[in-house]
């Protein structure tokens, strides 16, 4: 499995998921207010955030609710450079998903470091070449994408010699319940595609992310929002900054959890199993022709450490002592 760096984070590095807080158009096109959930987003723990840049009638037509939705959400190529700026200030990724190629373009001259393709253009074969071509890092989200069409993007892909690229795992619905997630699909996915797999989450709560990171996801994107409560579609998916706060914590501790495939003691118990461990000792005074057995030996947790192992009951077993030996005596 391959991975890569943007900015000052490997995608695709074992243990260290790259967390995203996904603004998208939670900001409301207001400037000040995006300043703020960058922030929000940085101090809650993220790694990175994106919003979404859409021309309404490059990607919709006039009747659809979308063309709505997205009135007066985009900024201008200053203000975006500004919250670039304010990204790198902060040490975290600032990127952004095109709805369109006019939007790409603009998002390409402002030196964006990755594009985000939604689950809504993985389809988009204009759109992601023109991607591939300038070789920026780009992630794909695949929400409405069955295994034909998973496959059909693998193969589309493939043409391409650019590797800097990461699917996600993700169901396009608003919240998606819990058995729609169907995360066991993340191994699937692995199999079908040769790059590091992550995964979306419209799903409700702080649950399902370290699920995912548990079945191998190495990014992490959830909706991020200063209040669920706003008007808007992605508001009461999205995480307040406490919760995404503990959504992080929580990551943070299923990568410490899962630890290595290798099977190893830590030094901590190493140091200490002798402990733990019991040793051989009379149950009773032992004369010396008498047989061992498990009537007058006993297994005991005894503080001399040189005592022998129960393990090695079985070399005494039914043998007779050479000795008197007294009762709770180590052997």
């Amino acid at each position: 499995m391959n991975s890569f760096k943007v900015s000052n984070f490997i995608i695709g590095k074992q243990f260290k998921t790259l967390i995203i807080a996904e603004i998208g158009i939670n900001h409301e096109g207001n400037f000040s207010k995006c300043i703020e959930m960058i922030k929000l987003a940085a101090k809650s723990g993220a790694n990175a955030v994106k919003i979404q840049t859409v021309d309404q009638k490059e990607s919709y037509q006039k009747t659809t609710k979308s063309f709505e939705e997205f009135k007066g959400k985009d900024f201008s190529d200053i203000q975006i450079k500004k919250l670039i700026k304010l990204a790198k200030k902060l040490k975290i990724i600032f990127f952004s998903t095109p709805g369109d190629v006019k939007s790409l373009r603009r998002l390409i001259k402002l030196k964006i470091p990755i594009i985000k393709i939604s689950s809504g253009l993985s389809n988009n074969y204009p759109l992601i070449r023109e991607i591939l071509k300038k070789k920026i890092p780009l992630i794909i989200s695949t929400g409405l994408s069955d295994l034909k069409e998973l496959i059909e993007l693998r193969n589309f892909l493939k043409k391409f010699k650019f590797k800097k690229i990461s699917i996600l795992k993700c169901s396009s619905r608003y919240p998606v319940p819990f058995d729609e997630i169907e995360m066991e699909n993340i191994i699937q996915y692995k199999k079908i595609f040769k790059y590091p797999i992550g995964y979306s989450d419209h799903s409700l709560g702080t649950l399902t992310p370290s699920i995912a990171v548990a079945k191998g996801a190495q990014i992490i994107e959830k909706h991020f929002t200063i209040n669920k409560k706003l008007k808007g579609a992605d508001h009461k998916i999205s995480l307040e900054p406490k919760e995404f706060f503990q959504m992080v914590n929580n990551i943070r501790c299923t990568e410490k959890i899962l630890g290595s495939k290798k099977i190893k003691l830590s030094k901590y118990i190493k140091n200490n199993k002798n402990n733990f461990f019991r040793v051989m000792a009379a149950r009773k005074n032992i004369k010396k022709g008498d047989k061992f057995n498990l009537e007058n030996i006993k297994f005991i947790r005894a503080s001399n450490k040189k005592g022998k192992s129960p393990k090695f009951f079985f070399q005494i077993e039914n043998k007779q002592a050479k000795k008197n030996i007294r009762k709770n005596q180590i052997l």
